[in-house]
């Protein structure tokens, strides 16, 4: 009876997946990776916007997160509905975003199915409206768990009295020693990097961030850092639209740079950064990555989820991108680069405390799948 449950049951993952952003690719592979270490035979079904993909890339079922009558079969004939990682529920880049991911749970709750908000962020939540909805909705949840605690005191604040769980983000329970350095170098090396052990490698994970007008001072931050004797390549996690910002800051660099141009999957992206010798972060996952592979790092926040990962790991963010100023941050750069090794050692020992906790999101899933 247990083996037949086994094969027939599933769980559906809902997210913000299949829309090229490196990110939330990599808060897939990390969800799928836990829960097939803890459960190998566990069948899953992830809503996508490119299912065709996202079911060759991860070896799992996908169907088309608008697809109204598939999403209703795949949920139905599920165990649990995971809704997350990432950070689902805000209204900052799109009203209608926090109403979607209501809905498909709302669907399950009235199938009767179990379901989970995993490792989630939660807001800016700005309209009225959303926030009631969603105290509403997770009052009614199966489990929730959220990545730090600023998420518990937002969902607090708006009303939610259901258990909430802090863990920490998925990708924080990849094990470092799974991740390949030499695949990221020869990923560099075809870039049109010549990697030169002498000079320092400085990854720079630009995202594209209303008019860009912070992007001079990035350039001139990063063109002092090249004369300084570091090589500085820029990365894309969000494609197209951070292409283009990487492009157009290479181009105006006065130092010769390289972009990256291509889209990497989850083990790719964990790979190159394994051989950066610091990182420049706007991207939530550009640091969470760092932190994984233990390379320091400066973040320049745009968003509350910066400032509170960087709080998790005991870093600081260099103010806001909308009063970026080069000479500070070619100064803080310096200073964790000096500081390394301290900074490497108080980084590591709370990213292992994370990475017991991104477990636990994984453990009490499969225990509620189970049961």
């Amino acid at each position: 009876m247990r083996r037949e449950r086994l094969k027939l049951s599933k769980v559906v993952l809902s997210g913000y997946y299949g829309f090229n952003n490196a990110g939330d690719e990599l808060v897939l592979y990390s969800i799928i990776r836990t829960l097939r270490e803890i459960e190998p035979g566990i069948s899953i079904t992830v809503l996508s916007q490119q299912p065709e993909k996202t079911a060759k890339q991860y070896e799992v079922q996908a169907v088309n997160r608008w697809r109204l009558f598939s999403l209703i079969r795949s949920i139905a004939s599920s165990e649990l509905l995971i809704s997350g990682g990432g950070s689902l529920f805000q209204d900052v880049t799109s009203v209608n975003s926090p109403l979607y991911y209501w809905m498909i749970i709302f669907l399950a709750k009235l199938m009767g199915k179990k379901t989970m908000i995993y490792s989630q962020g939660v807001g800016p939540l700005q309209r009225p409206r959303n926030r009631k909805m969603l105290a509403w909705l997770f009052n009614r949840l199966s489990k929730i768990t959220v990545r730090d605690e600023g998420a518990k005191s937002d969902l607090l604040a708006m009303g939610v009295n259901k258990e909430i769980i802090v863990t920490a983000d998925p990708v924080l329970g990849i094990p470092p020693q799974s991740i390949e350095a030499q695949l990221g170098r020869e990923i560099l090396e075809r870039s049109g990097l010549e990697l030169i052990v002498e000079q320092r490698l400085l990854g720079v994970f630009i995202r594209s961030w209303e008019d860009n007008s912070y992007l001079p001072e990035l350039v001139k931050a990063c063109d002092r850092l090249a004369l300084e004797g570091w090589q500085v390549v820029f990365v894309p996690m969000q494609f197209p639209q951070d292409i283009a910002v990487a492009k157009q800051a290479a181009k105006l660099m006065a130092h010769e740079t390289v972009y990256l141009k291509e889209m990497y999957d989850p083990a790719e992206m964990l790979a190159i950064t394994k051989n950066f010798d610091l990182i420049i972060g706007m991207r939530l996952h550009s640091l969470i990555n760092g932190a994984v592979v233990g390379v320091p790092l400066v973040g320049i926040s745009y968003d509350p989820k910066i400032d509170r990962f960087l709080q998790q790991i005991g870093q600081q963010s260099l103010n806001s991108v909308h009063d970026l100023n080069s000479e500070t941050l070619v100064q803080l750069v310096n200073w964790v680069h000096n500081n390394r090794e301290e900074i490497q050692a108080d980084m590591e020992k709370r990213v292992k405390l994370l990475y017991q906790k991104a477990w636990k999101s994984a453990r009490i899933a499969m225990e509620l799948w189970r049961n």
